[in-house]
């Protein structure tokens, strides 16, 4: 499941790129920094990205989840700071409420 989470990130960025200025330069894979220090976006585009994404995720897998929240903004280290980061909080979240 998380190579298909990993897929609709992917797929975000190349979504919401056509929009941005400045292009998410995915070249790094997982590593690539999206928000936080050296971070490519700044907070509405994170929005935008994090909007894309819990949609497709809920589009495709069939799990109604919600990324930004208190645990994840007081969170010692962001799990929006990088594409790996973000998957692996989107999965364990799509986890949880899916019961798996």
């Amino acid at each position: 499941m998380r190579e298909r989470i990993v897929e609709i990130i992917l797929a975000a960025i190349q979504r919401e790129n056509v929009l941005w200025e400045i292009p998410i330069d995915i070249s790094a894979g997982e590593d690539t920094r999206l928000y936080g220090l050296d971070g490519q976006v700044d907070s509405l585009g994170l929005v935008s990205l994090v909007v894309e994404v819990e949609g497709k995720i809920e589009q495709q897998l069939g799990v109604s989840v919600t990324l930004v929240s208190d645990r994840a903004m007081s969170a010692r280290r962001s799990p929006f700071a990088t594409m790996g980061s973000l998957a692996d909080y989107a999965l364990g979240l799509t986890r949880e409420v899916a019961g798996v």
